[in-house]
């Protein structure tokens, strides 16, 4: 719980990004560690299923997330907070999941753009990322 709003906080680190230092690469790298403190416990008590690694994340980040596995991709759907983030160029949700994944699950996964050239698109108040899968 923070004393100001999610939203506010989201701006802050979009202005970071625009006008001063904050790289989307690190911004990846801080998703990635996040998700490496957050679930360093569970890693340690063996590999789980990719539901169960998904769900995992999606608990942690209460958010609600559909998600469909298609060949080696995986397709994941969130439903913001907020309709309109102003992060999503810069999102890190992609690099958090696929890092939850790596530790919990036997697959290892990367985000990847869309057709688009973007990580994350948006449509029908969702926004959409794809994981590229390997392994298993």
């Amino acid at each position: 719980m923070t004393c100001v709003s999610e939203d506010f906080l989201a701006r802050i680190i979009s202005i970071l990004y625009q006008k001063l230092t904050l790289s989307a690469g690190q911004i990846a790298i801080a998703s990635r560690v996040l998700a490496q403190e957050a679930f360093e416990e569970k890693a340690k008590e063996g590999k789980r299923s990719l539901d169960e690694a998904i769900r995992l994340a999606t608990h942690y980040l209460g958010v609600s997330a559909e998600y469909s596995k298609e060949n080696d991709e995986l397709k994941i759907s969130i439903s913001p907070k907020q309709n309109v983030c102003p992060l999503r160029e810069i999102c890190p949700l992609p690099f958090f999941y696929s890092e939850a994944i790596n530790l919990l699950s036997e697959w290892k996964s990367y985000p990847i753009r869309s057709s688009n050239n973007k990580l994350v698109e948006t449509s029908s108040g969702k926004c959409f990322f794809q994981l590229r899968l390997y392994g298993d």
